[in-house]
């Protein structure tokens, strides 16, 4: 009996539509700050032990939003953003050094990113069977 063809729409679209306005967070962290600017986005050092989400909402102190992040890059202890402005903001009304801040909501760990430990070797288990796949070994032919 073949089962081909009888699948019930494994795999179709679902999610989307995450793109609403969440609304200035409850409280806000500092991220960084800002290095300089570069082709009207902003480019902040990180000072956070924390990796943020793409696209995360970047805000000043008092909680208005400046734009989103855009691109992270630099090495992993040194790590360094670009974030796209919003429409009504132009690069050159911040201050160097200024700080930015950030949802701890839309924070990663960097364990995240790193390679895990490897797991010391324990003793090893002998396995019975001999594992030939599929059904054991039935002998030849």
């Amino acid at each position: 009996m073949s089962f081909r063809g009888r699948g019930r729409g494994r795999g179709r679209g679902g999610g989307g539509g995450r793109s609403y306005d969440e609304g200035p967070p409850d409280s806000v962290v500092k991220i960084g700050k800002l290095m300089n600017s570069c082709e009207g986005d902003l480019v902040l050092r990180a000072d956070n032990d924390m990796v943020p989400y793409f696209n995360a909402p970047i805000y000043l102190e008092n909680k208005q939003q400046v734009g989103k992040i855009d691109e992270i890059f630099g090495p992993i202890n040194e790590y360094m953003m670009s974030v796209k402005l919003m429409p009504n903001m132009t690069a050159d009304s911040f201050k160097r050094k200024q700080p930015f801040f950030i949802n701890p909501m839309k924070l990663l760990p960097m364990s995240r990113f790193l390679p895990t430990p490897p797991k010391p070797a324990g003793p090893k288990v002998k396995r019975l069977g001999g594992g030939r796949g599929r059904g054991g070994g039935r002998g030849r032919g």
